[in-house]
């Protein structure tokens, strides 16, 4: 039953990630299409800022699916209502904060990323304080198990993102339009999102007037700011292994090369991305089944199979037709992008699973994991900084390390299932 069930709601997801990965990649190929290089690297790098800005605030998710989907273990239904009024009400304080700081700093950032209309940076101010709100309430629904809302939410939000972008593009607010969708994504999702929740933000749900200090008593708070660290560590980590490149080649090489590299770097991201449903699904579940001390090697399995087989059949492609790919993905030739094709392909494809490991650390609090991952990107990092002669040897370092992150993973988890078994 449990395995039908991790088939039928990975199913689901795995559909909601087709549909909502083809509007994401129509919207960045799209924006390839309608930017010139220097504005499509503009906005790849704000993009991509947004995930490495995220980080303090990116573990939400990934703490709150894990909570709730621990209290779901257990039937605590009148807590997950407590835990999700509260800590929304923080998070949204939280997301004001965020659009404060990039108002205020927007001249130093603008100046660092070589941007020079200063009015982007406050855009994407507001972009982040959507961006931090959100994970709150996708966390919930992935918590609850709730995938048929999930999928629709993150449909929405990629099909609104589309939609807009097309529309102010074609106005002819070209990076201005290409934020300003995803702003108006990210508000129409946090609305969407709200509805499936509802019933655990009544008064009725919980049964009684909401009082804060009989709500802390009940919920083991230390619990949840204890298991935000990992989660920050390590989700922050990996944000950085597979963003940090192009904030760094958009500061080292010229915005031609740059701008290259963001184009060559869209084949990296579907490789990456593909398999995410897998992930999404396998984390509340497998938190449930550590919650109730039951088998998760099994699932750690399957979910690396299966994520390993995507990722080699769309790298083979990618790989053996880099200039029919490319033309079609861009609609240019690009030929300067087409060495570069191969090594994201390979180092995203690494990376895609060493997700699913970070997702199994967190699962089942296996700390020592979680610090792979923060040595991986300050090795990365470091690396980068001192060889980069050329894009190619950036990608070089990127595979590199992208390599060495999964076998060190490989033999971490062995050890702890081989010391489980023998402790048992």
């Amino acid at each position: 039953m449990k395995l039908d069930n991790f088939l039928k709601d990975a199913s689901i997801m795995f559909v909601a990630t087709i549909v909502s990965s083809a509007c994401a990649m129509l919207y960045q190929l799209f924006m390839v299409r309608s930017l010139d290089p220097i504005d499509f690297g503009v906005l790849n790098t704000l993009l991509s800022m947004t995930i490495i800005v995220s980080m303090p605030t990116g573990p939400l998710q990934a703490v709150v699916t894990r909570f709730v989907a621990t209290l779901k273990a257990g039937n605590n239904w009148r807590e997950i209502s407590d835990f999700l009024v509260l800590f929304f009400k923080k998070v949204f304080v939280l997301g004001i904060i965020v659009f404060l700081i990039f108002f205020l700093f927007r001249n130093k950032i603008a100046g660092f990323l070589k941007i020079t209309d200063n009015y982007l940076i406050i855009m994407f101010g507001f972009l982040m304080m959507f961006a931090t709100i959100q994970p709150f309430n996708l966390g919930g629904l992935q918590g609850l198990q709730k995938f048929k809302s999930l999928g629709l939410v993150n449909i929405i939000n990629a099909l609104a993102r589309l939609v807009f972008g097309v529309i102010l593009i074609k106005f002819g607010f070209k990076v201005y339009g290409a934020l300003g969708a995803i702003i108006l994504s990210g508000l129409l999702t946090i609305i969407f999102s709200f509805i499936p929740l509802s019933p655990y933000f009544s008064s009725q749900k919980r049964g009684e007037k909401y009082n804060f200090k009989s709500v802390t008593k009940r919920l083991d708070l230390l619990a949840v700011y204890k298991s935000f660290l990992p989660a920050f560590i390590i989700l922050s980590s990996f944000g950085l292994l597979t963003n940090i490149d192009i904030v760094l080649v958009k500061h080292f090489f010229p915005e031609a090369e740059a701008g290259i590299y963001s184009i060559a770097q869209i084949f990296g991201k579907i490789i990456l991305f593909l398999p995410s449903a897998i992930v999404m699904v396998m984390f509340p579940k497998l938190t449930e089944n550590h919650a109730k001390k039951e088998n998760t090697t099994r699932m750690l399995k399957k979910g690396l199979v299966v994520t390993g087989l995507m990722c080699f059949l769309v790298s083979t492609g990618f790989i053996m037709f880099p200039q029919l790919t490319l033309k079609l993905l861009t609609g240019k030739a690009h030929l300067d992008a087409i060495p570069l094709i191969a090594p994201f392909s390979i180092s995203m494809s690494f990376f895609a699973l060493n997700n699913v490991f970070q997702y199994y650390h967190l699962s089942t609090h296996n700390v020592k994991g979680v610090y792979l991952f923060l040595i991986a990107v300050v090795l990365q990092i470091l690396l980068i900084c001192l060889y980069h002669g050329s894009l190619l040897q950036v990608l070089y370092v990127l595979t590199g390390c992208a390599a060495l992150l999964f076998f060190a993973n490989t033999v971490t988890i062995k050890r702890m299932i081989k010391n489980e078994k023998f402790a048992g």
